[in-house]
């Protein structure tokens, strides 16, 4: 095997291994604000409130996101450079075709 190769697939190994650390922080992160949520209710915090709360965090975590990964290539916009695995692409996928 080439160097290379070898390289590259040390490479795209560090990467799917960054996308699980990403997909497990951001799984955590929300968990935790649906807890806080739910605490924030059972402490009287009205419904017209946690929908605010949702619609700002929906906000700003699209914000981040478009700030932490902004491209100038086409191709890493449209498909991330063709990069992500397929488990993670069907993920996305299906939430899209659940959302519509």
């Amino acid at each position: 095997m080439s160097a290379y190769i070898q390289a590259n697939q040390a490479s795209q190994k560090a990467f799917f291994q960054q996308l699980k650390k990403y997909y497990s922080f951001y799984t955590i992160g929300f968990l935790s604000f649906l807890a806080f949520l739910a605490v924030a209710e059972q402490m009287g915090m009205s419904r017209k409130w946690i929908g605010y709360w949702f619609l700002f965090a929906t906000i700003a975590l699209y914000a981040a996101i478009g700030i932490m990964a902004r491209t100038v290539d086409a191709a890493e916009y449209y498909v991330a450079g063709r990069r992500v695995p397929a488990f993670f692409n069907g993920m996305a996928t299906g939430a899209d075709w659940m959302s519509a």
